[in-house]
């Protein structure tokens, strides 16, 4: 019987870090990309990955590539595999300015445009080699972050799963936001169903239909027996603050979303929730116990905690 020693031997491990890449990106040009190489050599690696293991792998699509049930069932394996591989090579204690890890992170979008570039600044500032990808909210992180395609979610929700840790970052109170010459921001004050009375603008959440997702601001409205009207839904940030710029439309956001100051310029908050128990949305930094035992994980998970604390 043939050592495993000797199977791996005959093996390129490099391999197997293209294949985690091409599965979180799902793009071949993407992933070449991130790994420095041309879109050929990218796409002779991935030769050299279906002999390997015998299966296509990835089908394309016009959206991109689409993982076989074999990739699939690889992708389950590879984020611990690799975690340990760099845990088994690296023995040197943890240094931030020499630090060159790939750190992926969904958050809400306007949780993004309160915090996000404080963050980046700082953490770039101690970290000059970190790359960072920021993504939107997902509907469901969860399997995001056991693939390794996230490192760290913020998200409203946690789950009773031993798997990943959840830390408390604090509880949004949602606020209502107009233009600066809305004919509510004259009034000096204002019902709930004042506002109400205006259609609204929100920002999509991915996934949110194929989830039994509700969004945590329908949820607040509901229990009050009240309900928006959301004329425009995009994913597009700069098309919702140009509609909200332009028209009578509201959004509903966190109430420090005017700590852009960017924002601040062209709105203004007409209307804050009461700050109760039934009005509050808590928000937890997600993680997968597969970066418990990184250094370069713990040390940007504490970066994120001193960036976005919201208590």
């Amino acid at each position: 019987m043939e050592l495993s020693e000797q199977k791996l031997s005959r093996i390129d491990l490099n391999l197997l870090i293209s294949l985690s890449v091409l599965l979180k990106e799902r793009n071949v040009s993407r992933a070449a990309e991130r790994l420095y190489l041309s879109q050929s050599a990218m796409s002779r690696t991935l030769q050299r990955l279906r002999a390997l293991f015998d299966d296509p792998l990835f089908n394309r699509t016009a959206q991109g590539i689409i993982p076989t049930s074999k990739a699939l069932e690889i992708e389950q394996l590879l984020p611990d595999l690799l975690q340990s591989l760099s845990m088994i090579l690296d023995n040197a204690p943890f240094n931030a300015a020499s630090c060159d890890k790939h750190i992926a992170i969904s958050m809400p979008v306007l949780i993004s445009q309160a915090f996000f570039e404080s963050f980046f600044i700082e953490l770039t500032r101690q970290a000059p080699n970190i790359t960072l990808a920021e993504y939107s909210a997902k509907a469901n992180p969860f399997p995001l972050l056991a693939s390794g395609a996230l490192d760290f979610a913020i998200h409203s929700e946690t789950l009773n799963d031993n798997h990943f840790n959840s830390i408390r970052l604090g509880t949004i109170t949602p606020a209502i936001f107009a233009r600066i010459d809305h004919p509510l921001a004259k009034k000096k004050s204002l019902r709930l169903n004042d506002c109400l009375y205006y259609k609204f603008i929100e920002l999509n959440i991915e996934d949110e239909h194929s989830h039994n997702f509700i969004n945590p601001v329908n949820h607040i409205l509901s229990k009050q027996g009240m309900k928006r009207d959301i004329q425009v839904k995009s994913s597009q940030f700069s098309i919702v603050m140009e509609l909200l710029n332009r028209t009578d439309s509201l959004l509903i956001g966190p109430n420090f979303l005017l700590q852009n100051k960017l924002i601040a310029q062209d709105c203004c908050n007409i209307f804050t929730f009461d700050e109760s128990h039934d009005n509050s949305l808590e928000l937890f930094l997600i993680s997968h116990q597969r970066i418990e035992n990184s250094d370069a994980h713990q040390w940007v998970q504490q970066q994120i905690l001193d960036s976005f604390s919201i208590n």
